[in-house]
């Protein structure tokens, strides 16, 4: 007999004995979902907990438990607390403040204080809201509340969206309304308010859904109805919801039209942790987030069957394509079929989401809305790694089709930036990997291609070896080796990965075509605007004035004369006759 079916017999007693609801267990007790000998008592007020909502228990109940179910057995997953997938939404709460990853972070004269219990006014200041005066957004916080005042609604703020360090965050409300007998709309919407981290400014997001564009006054005023919210443009459960939360148990519109996502409830959790709240207002903690069931499927049917591994699916032994579609439902930029009524893979007729491992192809799911620089192929806007990676060859190498987990961990905050593995095992050599220094390329393109002088025992002792890898690398990148330093030069991902989409501020998403944007592509799109290439935003327009041209005075404009000047002077090295490679573009491209 083994634990597992051990702790599933204990269950099986517990239930019949009735033991304490899933409240009373984390508020008594919360740490006990990490305690392996009463696991069977967590597991136990779960399965309780979620037939007093969904009713009794039937063989082939396909409901999600949440992941601090999965974490009694699987301690070793806990580091996926930390994950900006656990991260995205978290209720703001006074003791996180300024705290990334786990509270408000907007402070943009970095006084230490947030600048909602700052009590800023954007109608006192000089800012992108300058033109919304007097009725620009004002924060405050009071009684342990965040609130954003836009002209005469007072809003409370349900959650925010990122702020983990790297990007942005964003605020969503509930509007007061006049007809409803919570005095809240049931939807929340997408505040106008986002603040860059990596700036520390304030930026407009969607301010038309907020303000009318002729007038600038404020579309929304007290005594609003829930039916006249029918008709915001920044209703979250419609748009965005799908890939913030593990699972969706039901989606639809209320009666008054607004619409509303019910989320699978959090039935054991740890209140400490801001990211497990109640988003649909029914009393219960949903599990908003990425959680281990996003990927894995829902888990209810693993545990009833003490932990089998048949009840549960494993990304690891899908197929390339499968396990790739994980990442990809929600690392992808679409609309919903038939109707585009969603902003992620959904049937929106027959109400179904896709499901990992369940044989159905992702794209029975989704009609591609991407956002493409004018060659059609290179993202220009974010989340869209997923369109990007089957651009490239990479999935379907011949040699060794690549999965995303090959380079990025999804269970655990690594020591390198955005969840980078730290090692990977390649011909049975334990190679170190980090992007800034190549061994996380190295480690695969060792050994063939220009690399083949490269053995995999070199890479992974990259400091006896790294004359000889400098060598090689740099006679193919045709510049000097310093990966590591500022510049990145010779940097494998400087070239192939070149940073040209936008989530916060210009450019911080990298490609993941992997492929190098020749400088021609500047020139051949100038009609539509130009577009960037590798070279140019990634070092020769930004960082080092190689050509005697200066640096780029306005980047992100690709249609002028410095970018045309530049990329002109670049194709003499990578272009149709190159002196270093020679690349002509074909029709289409």
């Amino acid at each position: 007999m083994n634990a597992r079916t051990l702790k599933l017999m204990v269950v099986v007693a517990t239930l019949a004995l009735g033991t304490a609801t899933a409240a009373e267990l984390a508020s008594s007790h919360p740490r006990q979902w990490l305690q392996p000998a009463k696991g069977g008592v967590a597991t136990a007020a779960v399965v309780s907990k979620l037939t007093a909502v969904y009713g009794p228990l039937t063989s082939d109940a396909n409901w999600y438990v949440g992941s601090y179910v999965c974490l009694a057995c699987h301690q070793e997953y806990t580091g996926w607390r930390e994950t900006k997938h656990n991260q995205a939404l978290r209720q703001p709460r006074p003791e996180y403040s300024l705290i990334p990853g786990k509270g408000v972070v907007a402070d943009y004269d970095k006084n230490g204080i947030d600048d909602f219990q700052q009590g800023l006014d954007f109608n006192t200041i000089s800012s992108v809201f300058d033109k919304y005066k007097p009725n620009a957004p004002k924060l405050s916080f009071e009684s342990g509340k965040y609130y954003i005042t836009i002209g005469s609604l007072k809003m409370p703020v349900v959650f925010t969206q990122g702020g983990t360090g790297s990007w942005k965050q964003r605020f969503g409300v509930r509007i007061p309304v006049s007809d409803l007998p919570s005095g809240l709309s049931a939807e929340i919407y997408m505040s106008p308010i986002q603040y860059n981290e990596a700036t520390g400014r304030y930026v407009l997001y969607n301010d038309k859904n907020w303000y009318d564009p002729t007038t600038n006054q404020p579309k929304w005023a007290a005594g609003v109805t829930s039916a006249q919210l029918a008709s915001h443009g920044g209703t979250y459960s419609k748009k965005c919801i799908g890939c913030h939360a593990t699972g969706i148990r039901e989606l639809g519109q209320t009666a008054t039209g607004e619409w509303l996502y019910r989320g699978w409830i959090a039935a054991v959790y740890d209140p400490a942790d801001p990211g497990v709240f109640d988003y649909d207002g029914d009393g219960n903690a949903d599990l908003v987030n990425i959680g281990c069931e996003s990927c894995h499927g829902p888990g209810l049917q693993h545990v009833l069957a003490g932990g089998a591994q048949s009840k549960i699916v494993n990304p690891a032994k899908l197929s390339t394509q499968e396990a790739n579609e994980v990442c990809g439902q929600c690392h992808i930029r679409v609309e919903s079929v038939p109707n585009g009524t969603h902003e992620w893979p959904y049937n929106d007729a027959t109400k179904k989401s896709w499901i990992p491992g369940s044989g159905e192809p992702l794209s029975n799911y989704y009609k591609d809305a991407g956002g493409y620089w004018p060659d059609g192929q290179s993202s220009k806007q974010h989340h869209q790694q997923f369109e990007d990676l089957y651009r490239s060859s990479k999935p379907t190498f011949q040699f060794h089709p690549v999965r995303c987990t090959e380079c990025h961990d999804p269970h655990v905050n690594t020591a390198n930036k955005n969840q980078i593995v730290e090692r990977i095992v390649s011909d049975n050599v334990t190679i170190p990997t980090q992007n800034d220094n190549n061994t996380l390329c190295l480690a695969c393109h060792a050994t063939h291609g220009p690399f083949s002088s490269i053995t995999k025992e070199q890479v992974a002792d990259l400091e006896a070896n790294i004359d000889h890898i400098e060598n090689v690398v740099s006679a193919h990148s045709h510049h000097p080796y310093g990966p590591d330093r500022k510049m990145g030069l010779s940097r494998c991902s400087k070239c192939h990965m070149p940073t040209i989409a936008v989530t916060a501020e210009a450019y911080d998403i990298h490609s993941h075509t992997f492929e190098v944007i020749p400088p021609e592509k500047t020139l051949a799109f100038q009609d539509k605007g130009g577009m960037p290439n590798a070279c140019a935003v990634s070092c020769h327009a930004t960082k080092v004035n190689s050509f005697g041209l200066g640096l780029d005075p306005s980047l992100g404009t690709w249609n002028e004369k410095f970018d045309r000047d530049l990329a002109s002077a670049l194709m003499k090295y990578y272009g149709p006759n190159g002196l270093w490679w020679q690349k002509t573009l074909s029709a289409g491209q």
